[in-house]
């Protein structure tokens, strides 16, 4: 696990559910509360390990699939429904779909939102629907603040449905309005979360709008392209095709379902607009809910323009099953590379002569991981330096030192203040890279502290830090 999973792993277990709110009151951690007390449910459930943390963002992508499939499903054919169902997997969303964050818990109320507004729309089971519609979009929202943009694809599709009707639904307007309610309850958390939006340390500009498309849609580029190609070629050769659909009508999408679908496409274009203008964060994992507008728009478009062929469902399933095993080894391969990594950190560690030194790590994504599998001898002499001011001079935000000096009387970590901690002119080790997300290496030298180089694990530097000379510190 990493800083931000961590950061779930502590508040989830923290005594009480007051403990929760409290730490959340902070404002250093912008999640509902919702999303914690799910994950404390599977620490309830299952015991509390690096699997039941992560079990919920597993479930919930595992739903929006099954809901993209059934979604899909119900216009085109069980074959294109289950391409619709496998896109996701080879685009950057499945890299959160097991992070232990709230982004694969939002993709799952996202495809319950969908199916159950489809249901709801053609009157199958309509007032189940309308309630479950209502519950999926306020638990959305209490998971992620960001997730009140579900409403963007779904207004729209409904609006749409409401001019060919030439009337509105009420009941479909009504669960839409449920989404709001958590928001109201949650006004505290907000005001506080608010705080740290000044020096966000993900402050997005206009560019991020097509740095998110382009970072989502990448990892398909190739699985893309081959399916392109084989369309077009098969197309070529065989313009009529073994089609089963030539002696009846092939069902179509309503428009409003299509709408709803590009709708998605907008929801990082309207995030993009706020943060800019309004809430001053955002980063790409905020808005993984558009990958459903592109898997439904995907699945639909190859549907309509080959015709519902068979055979080219069948390459599009192969092909996006071959896309996923290669992300499966790739990522096994990842996981494999950061544990042999981090056995290697503490044995570097463990081989340095002055064994009682305090570790002071660089960068607080670095002391978090290392604090967490550490051994009990290098665990203990962790510490982190925090020094909100220093970080906003430096990095120009200060939420990360913030944030976790707010958070150290829940997580009791050993995270300490750097003006106090290097007025007591104590020798300790200092290790990270220099220029990673810390402003030590910079903050240091104009204190006064002496910084000698004492070894090198991969890119990680470790240097032993004491006073230079008499001087007062700055």
């Amino acid at each position: 696990m990493w800083n931000d999973e961590l950061f779930t792993f502590y508040t989830s277990r923290l005594p009480k559910v007051s403990d929760i709110w409290g730490a959340l009151l902070t404002g250093a951690d912008q999640i509902p509360p919702l999303f914690h007390l799910i994950t404390r449910a599977a620490f309830a459930l299952f015991g509390v390990n690096s699997l039941s943390v992560r079990l919920p963002e597993v479930l919930g992508f595992w739903v929006m699939s099954l809901c993209l499939f059934r979604f899909v499903w119900k216009r085109s054919s069980a074959l294109y429904g289950f391409a619709a169902m496998l896109f996701p997997l080879v685009t950057a969303a499945y890299d959160y779909g097991y992070e232990a964050r709230p982004y694969g818990v939002v993709l799952g109320f996202s495809g319950l939102s969908l199916v159950f507004w489809q249901s709801a729309t053609d009157g199958h089971y309509r007032k189940i629907s309308l309630v479950a519609l209502g519950l999926a979009l306020a638990a959305a929202v209490s998971t992620h603040y960001y997730a009140i943009l579900l409403l963007v694809p779904l207004v729209l599709g409904e609006s749409v449905r409401s001019i060919a009707r030439r009337r509105l639904d009420p009941g479909v307007w009504v669960a839409f309005g449920c989404s709001l309610i958590p928001l109201l309850l949650f006004l505290p958390l907000l005001e506080r979360a608010a705080s740290y939006s000044g020096a966000f340390w993900a402050r997005p500009d206009w560019r991020s709008l097509l740095e998110f498309y382009y970072f989502l849609l990448i990892p398909a580029l190739v699985p893309l392209v081959s399916l392109l190609l084989f369309s077009a070629l098969y197309t070529a050769i065989n313009p009529t095709g073994d089609n089963p659909f030539t002696r009846e009508p092939r069902p179509t999408p309503p428009l409003q379902e299509i709408m709803a679908a590009l709708g998605f496409l907008l929801i990082p274009i309207v995030a993009v607009i706020l943060g800019v203008l309004v809430t001053h964060a955002f980063t790409d994992r905020y808005v993984l809910s558009a990958v459903a507008g592109f898997s439904i728009l995907f699945a639909f478009a190859a549907y309509g323009m080959l015709s519902g062929r068979a055979i080219i469902g069948v390459f599009f399933v192969f092909v996006l099953c071959s896309g996923f095993m290669v992300v499966i080894v790739h990522q096994l391969g990842k996981m494999t590379a950061a544990a042999q990594e981090l056995t290697q950190t503490y044995r570097f560690l463990q081989s340095q002569n002055e064994t009682t030194l305090p570790i002071v790590a660089a960068d607080l994504h670095t002391f978090m991981r290392l604090k967490y599998y550490a051994p009990q001898d290098i665990g203990s002499r962790l510490v982190y330096l925090a020094d909100p001011q220093a970080a906003l001079e430096y990095l120009r935000y200060d939420t990360v030192d913030r944030g976790i000096l707010d958070l150290e009387p829940w997580f009791q970590l050993n995270v300490q203040e750097y003006g106090r901690y290097v007025m007591s002119r104590r020798r300790f080790f200092l290790y990270g890279q220099p220029g990673f997300l810390n402003w030590l290496f910079y903050k240091l030298p104009e204190d006064k502290m002496q910084i000698e180089l004492k070894g090198r694990n991969g890119d990680d530097l470790l240097f032993l830090v004491s006073v230079r000379d008499k001087q007062p510190l700055n």
